[in-house]
């Protein structure tokens, strides 16, 4: 069965070959995602954190994989980056300014394919009220079903997803400590991993499904 399993999932994420000619839905399983960000500090390291509350909607076109539609939305107070100070001032008017841009986002116009494993998807990213032009390179690292001793995963289908891109935080009106010399880079990394779940006719009490989504359920398997 894995094989098969294998070969649907490239299809469906980044494409080649025929298969179901309609959208079909993934769901993330917020219990094993993350989107992380980094960004230089006066050329001596990087200084990293991440965002914690996230969702995205992954529509996928097994038959033209091309066609498919991704679209994302960060939570930007929910940024840390190991110093609550830092973090405050991140969340502040002079930075992220999250009172009047609470959200990040990112929809996707067009996928291009590099291979049978990786690619790019393009799209408009909204920071700070500001959508510009960003692309993210991806690869789909596995696609199995759960086993089928995990109680409450239900054997679904589930696709492991990486991407990352650089986004120029000047373009965005990002643009707090700006010249040269500064000790805030230009350039922010920013990195994803998911797993994305075929939710599609799964009981309310899934794991993968409802993780993160539905606070009453107890979750054996982290």
């Amino acid at each position: 069965m894995l094989k098969p399993l294998i070969s649907a999932g490239m299809i469906a994420l980044i494409g080649g070959g025929c298969a179901t000619a309609q959208m079909k839905p993934f769901i993330l399983d917020l219990g094993h995602a993350h989107v992380g960000w980094e960004i230089d500090h006066f050329g001596y390291s990087n200084t990293v954190g991440s965002f914690r509350r996230f969702d995205g909607v992954f529509e996928i076109d097994e038959a033209a994989p091309e066609n498919s539609k991704i679209s994302f939305v960060i939570q930007a107070a929910s940024i840390e980056s190991n110093h609550a100070g830092r973090d405050n001032h991140l969340r502040s008017e002079e930075y992220l300014n999250v009172d009047e841009f609470p959200e990040i986002s990112f929809v996707s116009t067009k996928i291009n394919m590099k291979d049978e494993t990786s690619g790019e998807i393009v799209g408009d990213l909204t920071l700070r009220g500001v959508t510009e032009p960003f692309s993210l390179t991806f690869k789909v690292t596995g696609d199995a079903q759960f086993a089928e001793f995990l109680p409450r995963y239900d054997q679904r289908r589930a696709v492991g997803f990486e991407a990352e891109g650089r986004l120029d935080r000047i373009a965005h009106g990002f643009d707090v400590l700006n010249f040269p010399g500064s000790p805030i880079g230009r350039f922010i990394q920013l990195d994803f991993h998911f797993d994305l779940v075929d939710c599609e006719g799964a009981p309310n009490n899934n794991i993968p499904c409802q993780y993160g989504r539905n606070d009453s359920l107890s979750f054996p398997y982290e």
